[in-house]
């Protein structure tokens, strides 16, 4: 019954949930960017063309932390924690260094890994409807 006392405690995670959760995303972000540009230049080479694992990272690593992350919170902020984790790590990466060390490299595998890495969370934000938070919509009676 919708006028049951605690009924909405029972089914609505609570504040420390959702900020453990938070930071789940960014850790996670901040792992997958990490490991990502370090297998970029690595993976097979399958008919002539290279299938880098860093860039099957990003695009199902980024994807499946982004649903998950929806899936725990509820709110279109969870997926894209896992971009604050991400993005810092991989430009951090991206920079040179004075002794001129560089680990992202511009080739098409690294901007395929930039743009699909980025997109990847957004796109689990944006899809389907927020259960929770500012941009939930009313329950349907």
């Amino acid at each position: 019954m919708a006028g049951e006392p605690g009924r909405d405690a029972l089914t609505e995670p609570g504040r420390v949930f959702l900020g453990v959760a938070y930071v789940l995303g960014v850790v996670l972000g901040a792992g997958l960017g990490l490991y990502g540009v370090f297998l970029l230049p690595d993976g097979p080479r399958a008919g002539g063309a290279f299938l880098s694992y860093g860039l099957l990272l990003a695009l199902l690593g980024n994807s499946a932390a982004a649903v998950l992350l929806r899936w725990l919170t509820g709110t279109r902020l969870g997926p894209m924690t896992v971009l604050i984790g991400w993005t810092p790590v991989v430009l951090l990466l991206a920079t040179t260094r004075a002794e001129g060390d560089l680990l992202l490299r511009s080739s098409a595998s690294a901007y395929a890994f930039l743009l699909l890495g980025g997109l990847s969370p957004v796109v689990g934000t944006v899809i389907g409807r927020a259960r929770r938070g500012l941009t939930a919509l009313p329950p349907v009676r």
